[in-house]
C-alpha cells in the first residue's frame, strides 16, 4: 500500500523546533530546520501518525526521542580541525605536561565530539608526543557515539588544506579501501559518553560530567546555543569539571561570542601567538603565569 506523505505546516515545525530547543538547547539555523522538517515528515508517514500522536510518543517513547535528537544535531567535523590549536599542544602544551608531569595522564574532554575525528587527533598528538593520555569523548547523539567507538572513519575526514600539518599522523591507519581504521591502543585511550550540554548543571547529569579535566575541547558548539546557556555551560565545566590551571579551547570563530558577561570570574582568556583559549586561574601563590603546564 502507498503511504500519504505527510507536510508539516511551518506552525506545526515551529512547535517541533521549539521543543529541540528545549531538551537540547540547540537553536537550528534556517539551513538545518529543512532537514529536521524532512525527518518528522517521513517518521510521521511511515508510523502513519498524527502530529498529536506522535507528540504524545515522544514523550514516553525514549527511542523516539533519542532519533528525533540524533536527526537535530549538526555533526560536521574533521581531524586537527583548528589546526593551530593542535600546534600550540605539539609546541606547549604537551611537552610541558611530559616534563612536569611524566607520570600522570593528562585528562582530556572532547565535548560535542560528534564522530570522534577531534578525539582520535587528540590521541594521535599525544601518542606522537609520548604523552599518556586519557580521553573522555561525549556528545548528546548517540548514532555518533557509536561511530567513535568503531573508530572507523571515511577519507573525507582528511583535509587537504586545514589539518593537512598533522596528515602524517593519521596516514598510518589509512586502509586500502581510502577509509581510516584506528588500532585498538588507540581506541583504548578514548572513552565515549552521552552527554546533553543543555541540561549540564543538571543532578541527573552532573554525575556523568569528567572530572578534574587538564584539557577541555567545546568547539563549534556555543554558535547554536543562546547567550544564557553558553554562560550556564561555561560557569559548569570551570567550577565543576576544569582541574585547576585547566585549559578550554573554543572554536576561534566564537571567540567574539563569548564576552566578559558570559565568562564566570574563574576563566581569563589567554592569547598565545594566534591561539585563544581559557584558563582556569590557580588558587596557589606563587605560580609561574597561574599555570601547570
Amino acid at each position: 500500500m502507498e503511504l500519504n506523505n505527510f507536510s508539516l505546516s511551518p506552525e506545526e515545525l515551529a512547535s517541533f523546533i521549539s521543543f529541540i530547543t528545549l531538551q537540547t538547547g540547540i537553536i537550528p539555523r534556517e539551513s538545518h530546520r529543512s532537514g529536521i522538517k524532512s525527518f518528522i515528515e517521513k517518521t510521521l508517514t511511515e508510523r502513519a501518525s498524527t502530529v498529536a500522536e506522535y507528540r504524545k510518543q515522544l514523550a514516553i517513547n525514549p527511542t523516539l526521542l533519542t532519533e528525533l535528537i540524533n536527526a537535530s544535531t549538526v555533526n560536521e567535523t574533521y581531524f586537527f580541525r583548528e589546526e593551530k590549536q593542535f600546534q600550540f599542544l605539539k609546541d606547549s602544551i604537551f611537552p610541558q605536561w611530559r616534563l612536569l608531569n611524566p607520570h600522570t595522564p593528562l585528562k582530556v574532554w572532547s565535548a560535542a565530539c560528534s564522530y570522534g575525528e577531534e578525539a582520535y587527533s587528540i590521541a594521535l598528538l599525544a601518542q606522537h608526543c609520548n604523552v599518556d593520555v586519557q580521553i573522555t569523548a561525549s556528545d548528546i547523539n548517540s548514532e555518533v557515539l557509536e561511530h567513535c567507538k568503531n573508530g572507523v572513519f571515511l577519507d573525507g575526514s582528511i583535509r587537504q588544506v586545514d589539518g593537512v600539518s598533522f596528515k602524517n599522523l593519521v596516514l598510518p591507519y589509512q586502509r586500502e579501501d581510502r577509509k581510516v581504521a584506528f588500532s585498538q591502543e588507540i581506541k583504548n585511550s578514548i572513552q565515549t559518553r552521552k552527554i546533553n550540554l543543555a541540561q549540564i548543571d543538571l543532578p541527573t547529569t552532573e554525575v556523568f560530567l569528567p572530572k578534574n579535566q587538564d584539557i577541555v575541547f567545546l568547539r563549534n558548539v556555543f554558535i547554536y546555543f543562546s547567550p544564557e546557556l553558553r554562560a550556564k555551560i561555561l560557569r559548569t565545566i570551570a567550577e565543576k569539571c576544569l582541574a585547576e590551571n585547566g585549559i578550554l579551547f573554543v572554536s576561534m570563530s566564537e571567540i567574539a561570542q563569548l564576552d566578559s558577561t558570559l565568562i564566570p570570574p574563574s576563566l581569563e582568556k589567554v592569547m598565545d601567538g594566534s591561539v585563544f583559549y581559557f584558563h582556569k586561574k590557580s588558587s596557589k601563590t606563587g605560580d609561574v603565569n597561574g599555570k601547570n603546564f
